[in-house]
Parts: structure tokens; C-alpha cells; sequence
């Protein structure tokens, strides 16, 4: 960015759903709906940030990689949104501040279920791996 560009900021959309998105995401218990529920929010956001937009359109356009706390867009979803946004705004730091939530809600998860899993095995199979 270049020096005396403006800067778009979305912080107030953010924050209009953050509490709602923590909300959902800690109320999920299973790790397959995490990325269902940053998805939902991501979209959310989009909707409240974008002129005519509908979340529903773009279901498929957006993935979840919780391991490596990352998010893709599809290209159509990309062109959607536009290269000055992109490079204008805080948008993809925002995306990325809740890719990087619903990555913590999924490590969380997985690890209680991993946990729950030891003890739910039979007692002779326990140490044997």
C-alpha cells in the first residue's frame, strides 16, 4: 500500500458478530461443525461489508484448513469481493482473526476428544498402541 492511500476498515462489522461467532463456536461439540460455523460468520461478514451480496450464493466458495488455521476463497468469490478490498482493507486480517478462532475452538475439540477416546477404550487395549 502505498503511502497516503486510503485504508478501508471493517473492524465495526467485526465487531457486530464477534461475540455471536464466539458464542456459536463454543457451543459447537463436534469438530466437523467448526468450519460450518466460520464459514456461516465469514459469509455473515461479507453480507455486512459488501453491496449486494448474499451469503447463500458463496456456501461453496469458502474452505476451512483448522490445522494449518487458514481459509481459502474461491475465485468467484475473490472477484465478488475485489482486488482493492484486498489489498485496501483490513478484510483478509479479519477473515484471518476468525479462521484463527474457529482453529482454536477445533484444536480444543480434538483434543478433548482425543481424551475421551483413551478412556473409552477396554481396559486391556489401554497402553497398547
Amino acid at each position: 500500500m502505498k503511502k497516503g492511500e486510503k485504508m478501508f476498515s471493517f473492524v465495526k462489522q467485526e465487531k457486530e458478530l464477534i461475540e455471536d461467532y464466539r458464542k456459536k463456536l463454543h457451543d459447537v461439540k463436534r469438530i466437523d461443525e467448526v468450519g460450518d460455523v466460520f464459514i456461516e460468520f465469514a459469509l455473515k461478514f461479507l453480507e455486512k461489508v459488501l453491496d449486494d451480496f448474499y451469503a447463500g450464493d458463496y456456501t461453496e466458495d469458502i474452505s476451512f484448513d483448522p490445522e494449518k488455521e487458514e481459509y481459502a476463497l474461491s475465485e468467484r468469490l475473490k472477484e465478488k469481493i475485489g482486488e482493492e478490498l484486498f489489498r485496501k482493507s483490513d478484510l483478509p486480517a479479519i477473515l484471518q482473526r476468525f479462521c484463527e478462532t474457529a482453529a482454536h475452538r477445533w484444536k480444543q475439540l480434538k483434543a478433548d476428544e482425543e481424551k475421551t477416546d483413551f478412556f473409552k477404550r477396554p481396559s486391556h487395549e489401554v497402553g497398547r498402541e
